[in-house]
C-alpha cells in the first residue's frame, strides 16, 4: 500500500461530516424492464440485469427512505467506505486491487509515458484551453496528447479516448491507460499503428471526475457524480449535464439523485472542458469508457427522434466497434450523455463503451477484460475513416473558417452539424451511403453547396473549400458592335477593390473553366486566354492595378478579317492579389463577344 493511497484515511472524518453518509446499494427482484426504466430517472439503475433477474440500485442516502417506500422488496447490499480502505483490509486473491488508479497515480502514468516517448508524448492541462474550467474543487482535468511531433498543432485528423465520467468505475481509466500505452508501445514495431500515430493527433483523458475519484478512495467506494455542492447534497451526474438534449429523459431533477442533471445544461466544469476540448480538436472519432455490462451503447438517447438511414449507419459502426470485443449493444440510459452531445455539436463520430461485470473487480478480471476491450479500440483507430475529409477557407487571406458542415436530405431533428476545426479549417465529414447535397458556412461568407456521393464507407475523399466573404461581386460590362474591324470595350467592375491586381482575358470556351478548389473560373485554359496574359497582345489595357473606382476599361480591337465572322469568343474579368486563394479574389461571369461581319 502506497503512502498517496493511506494518507486519505486522515481525511475521511473531515468529509463525513460535510456528507450525510455513503452510497447505498440494493438490489431488487421482480422489476420488469418497464419498471427498472421509470425508476430509472430518479435512481441509478444498473443497466444490466443479474442472472437472476434482480436488479442493483445505488441510492444517495438522503434518498434512502423515499426509494424503500417505493420499493419495499429491496434488499441491502453494499455501502460505499473509502476504497482504500477496502483495499487496506481485505486480503486474498478476491479481493479489491491497489492496483488501480487514484488521481495523482493518473498522472504520475502519463508523466511516464511522456518520459518514455519524449518525442510522442505530452501531457497537457485542459484547464489551460479556452471554455475550459478547473472542477469545483480546484483541479485541472489532463490529457496525454500522442502524435510524431507532438509538441506542435499539427493539420492532422484528431481521436479522442476518455474514460471514468463517473468516479466509481475504477476499471474505466485503465482501458484508456493502456490503450496510450500499447500506442506508444507499439509505435517502433507495428506499422499499423504507426501511421495511427504519425498521421493522427490522439488525445487521451483517463480521468473525467477527479474530485470524484479522490472521494472514492477516500470516501465511498460507490460514488458516482462530482463535487458540486448542492447545499443539502453533493454532486452532478456529468453524464447527464451536456448540452444535447439535456433534461429530455433518464436524469433527475432533484440534487440528491444519483442521476442528477445538474441546475442547467452544460453548467459542470468537467462538462464545460470536455466540451471545450471537443471544440478545440474537432475529432473524427470519440470513444467513452464507463462501466459496467459489457455493452457498446448506440449514439442517441431513448427519447430522441433518429432518422433510420441515420440510426442504421450509426449502427453499423456499432457492430464494427462491438465485434471484435463480442460485446452486446443497447440505447443510452438517458440524454444529456457525452457522445450524443459530441456528435450533434461537433460530427464526431461518438460512442460509449460499458466494459467488465462490475465497478471495481479483482484487478486481474479488468485486465482481461482491457485484452478483450483493446481489439475493439484497434478497429476504430486503424480503420475507421469519414466520407470527406478536407479544409475550409476564406478566399480573403486563406485564413481558416470554424465553418458549419450540413447535408440534404436533411435527416437530422436535434440541429445536428459538422464543424471545421478553427486553427486550421480542417473537417472530416460523416455520411451515409448515397448522394448528399453538402452546405459549407461561415460567418461573414458566403455559403457553399457541393454534391457528394458516397458509395463504400472508410474511403475518405478529399474536398478542399475555399469561401468567399461576403463582398460585392466582379461584373463585366461591354460596349460595341462587335463587327469584325471595329472595337468592343470591356468595363471591368470591381468595387471596392482599388489598388487590387485585375486582368480581363479572353476564351474560346466556358466549359470546364478554371476550377481553383470549389470555384470554377467561367473561362477556359486555352491558348487564347495564354495569349490574353500578355498585356496588349490580344486586349489593350487588360491587365493592370484597379484605380480607387475599382473600375477598368479594356478594348478587343477585332481584326478586319472577315472569315472570324460567327466565331464566338468569351471575357471575363479576374481580380488577383497574393493574399487570396490561388491568387484569385474574385471573377466576373463570362461575356459572349460573337463577332459579326
Amino acid at each position: 500500500m502506497s503512502i498517496p493511497k493511506l494518507l486519505p484515511f486522515l481525511l475521511t472524518a473531515l468529509a463525513a461530516a460535510q456528507d450525510p453518509g455513503t452510497t447505498y446499494r440494493f438490489r431488487v427482484r421482480g422489476l420488469d424492464p418497464h419498471q427498472a426504466h421509470e425508476l430509472e430517472a430518479r435512481y441509478d439503475i444498473l443497466h444490466s440485469a443479474n442472472r437472476d433477474g434482480s436488479y442493483d440500485v445505488c441510492v444517495a442516502p438522503e434518498d434512502k427512505d423515499e426509494f424503500l417506500r417505493a420499493v419495499p422488496q429491496a434488499v441491502l447490499v453494499d455501502r460505499g467506505r473509502p476504497y482504500a480502505q477496502i483495499v487496506a483490509e481485505q486480503q486474498g486473491p478476491l479481493a479489491p486491487d491497489a492496483n488501480y488508479f487514484t488521481v495523482a497515480e493518473v498522472l504520475q502514468k502519463m508523466d511516464q509515458l511522456a518520459g518514455l516517448y519524449p518525442g510522442l508524448a505530452r501531457r497537457v492541462d485542459l484547464a489551460t484551453i479556452p471554455g475550459a474550467a478547473k472542477t469545483h474543487n480546484g483541479q485541472s482535468l489532463w490529457a496525454l496528447k500522442v502524435s510524431d511531433a507532438v509538441a506542435n498543432d499539427e493539420d492532422e485528423p484528431a481521436i479522442l479516448i476518455v474514460g471514468q465520467h463517473h468516479a466509481r468505475e475504477l476499471n474505466a481509466p485503465y482501458m484508456v491507460i493502456q490503450a496510450m500505452e500499447r500506442l506508444l508501445s507499439g509505435y517502433a514495431s507495428d506499422p499499423t499503428l504507426k501511421s495511427v500515430v504519425d498521421g493522427c493527433e490522439l488525445w487521451f483523458v483517463p480521468t473525467v471526475n477527479p474530485d470524484g475519484v479522490d472521494h472514492v478512495w477516500n470516501v465511498d467506494s460507490l460514488w458516482r457524480k462530482n463535487r458540486r455542492n448542492n447545499g443539502s447534497s453533493y454532486g452532478v451526474d456529468n453524464n447527464r449535464n451536456y448540452a444535447t438534449l439535456w433534461g429530455l429523459c433518464g436524469s433527475s431533477t432533484t440534487p440528491s439523485s444519483e442521476t442528477y442533471r445538474g441546475p442547467s445544461a452544460a453548467s459542470e466544469p468537467e462538462t464545460q472542458t470536455m466540451a471545450a476540448l471537443v471544440a478545440h480538436v474537432r475529432p473524427e472519432v470519440y470513444l467513452d469508457f464507463h462501466s459496467y455490462g459489457q455493452e457498446v451503447l448506440r449514439t442517441y438517447a431513448p427519447c430522441a427522434t433518429v432518422n433510420p438511414t441515420i440510426a442504421a449507419f450509426l449502427q453499423r459502426y456499432v457492430d464494427d466497434l462491438r465485434a471484435p470485443m463480442t460485446y452486446n449493444n443497447r440505447a443510452p440510459s438517458g440524454s444529456g450523455e457525452a457522445p450524443e452531445d459530441h456528435w450533434v455539436r461537433s460530427g464526431t463520430l461518438s460512442f460509449l463503451i460499458e466494459v467488465g461485470t462490475s465497478f471495481q473487480p479483482v484487478f486481474s478480471v479488468t485486465q482481461t477484460e482491457e485484452a478483450r476491450v483493446w481489439p475493439g479500440i484497434r478497429r476504430a483507430l486503424t480503420a475507421w475513416r469519414p466520407a470527406v475529409r478536407g479544409h475550409v477557407r476564406s478566399v480573403s487571406g486563406l485564413a481558416p473558417l470554424a465553418a458549419t458542415i450540413t447535408f440534404a436530405p436533411g435527416l437530422f431533428s436535434h440541429g445536428e452539424q459538422t464543424v471545421a476545426r478553427a486553427r486550421d479549417g480542417r473537417f472530416g465529414l460523416w455520411l451515409p451511403l448515397g448522394t448528399w447535397q453538402v452546405t459549407f458556412t461561415a460567418a461573414g461568407h458566403q455559403p457553399y453547396t457541393k454534391t457528394v456521393t458516397v458509395s463504400a464507407y472508410d474511403t475518405p475523399q478529399t474536398l478542399e473549400v475555399d469561401l468567399e466573404p461576403i463582398w460585392s461581386a466582379a461584373a463585366l460590362a461591354k460596349q460595341g458592335s462587335d463587327r469584325v474591324g471595329t472595337t468592343t470595350q470591356l468595363t471591368y467592375t470591381s468595387a471596392g477593390d482599388g489598388g487590387e491586381a485585375y486582368w480581363v482575358a479572353l476564351s474560346g470556351g466556358t466549359t470546364p473553366g478554371i476550377p481553383l478548389n470549389n470555384r470554377t473560373i467561367p473561362l477556359n485554359l486555352d491558348g487564347i486566354l495564354i495569349a490574353s496574359a500578355t498585356p496588349g497582345a490580344v486586349l489593350a489595357n487588360n491587365v493592370g492595378i484597379l484605380p480607387a473606382s475599382g473600375q477598368a476599361v479594356a478594348a478587343f480591337a477585332i481584326p478586319p478579317i472577315p472569315a472570324l465572322a460567327g466565331i464566338t469568343l468569351y471575357a471575363g474579368g479576374i481580380t488577383l492579389g497574393p493574399g487570396y486563394a490561388s491568387q484569385v479574389k474574385k471573377f466576373s461571369p463570362a461575356l459572349a463577344i460573337q463577332i459579326q461581319p
